[in-house]
């Protein structure tokens, strides 16, 4: 069914569901609010999300592909720049006082069914494996040193962007990714790892 928006109602869901679900997470939203904030009555929702964890993978999967094409865009030419344009994504995210989605589905891991996990797990080995090519890359390139572990310092780069999110959403801090993303980029640059 489309909306005076001409934009179909099941795609307005996974759009309001992500905002909710990156503000409050999964646990604290509810049918009845995604109904509220998108302007229609709750029977509406289930008619499209019949579970609430259709719903959750659905927005994940969603995620998970706009994710995978904001990194696709980055094309700086050294290793360490790349790096950095990846931690200002999570930034971007910390700004709006918002957890990454998937870090936020994740936090909430033994509530939320198969069909979410199954996406959350594919975005984080997406991002995994990026960042393990880009750090391969600086030290095939020279650009790291050439000790270095690319696969553990993908885990780490990562795990420290979600880290920095959630951070991040007390005491406004939003630049807290650019900021974590620089420093380990720096540590693995001079080798400090």
């Amino acid at each position: 069914m489309a909306r005076p928006s001409g934009r179909p109602l099941r795609q307005e869901l996974v759009e309001a569901g992500c905002q909710l679900i990156q503000s409050v997470g999964v646990g604290a939203f509810n049918y009845s609010a995604l109904a509220q904030v998108v302007g229609v009555k709750a029977p509406s929702v289930h008619h499209h999300f019949p579970r609430k964890e259709d719903l959750v993978a659905e927005v994940a999967r969603q995620y998970r592909l706009q994710f995978a094409d904001l990194v696709a865009q980055i094309d700086d030419d050294r290793a360490s720049e790349r790096l950095r344009s990846f931690a200002l994504l999570f930034s971007a995210t910390a700004a709006k006082q918002q957890m990454c989605l998937c870090g936020s589905v994740a936090a909430e891991w033994n509530a939320v069914g198969d069909g979410p996990r199954e996406q959350v797990e594919g975005f984080f080995d997406d991002q995994l494996s990026w960042l393990c090519d880009q750090v391969a890359n600086g030290v095939r390139g020279g650009e790291f040193p050439h000790d270095l572990n690319p696969q553990r310092c993908a885990e780490a780069l990562l795990a420290a962007l979600e880290g920095a999110t959630l951070l991040s959403r007390s005491g406004g801090r939003g630049e807290l990714g650019a900021h974590v993303g620089d420093f380990l980029v720096d540590l693995v640059t001079r080798g400090d790892t």
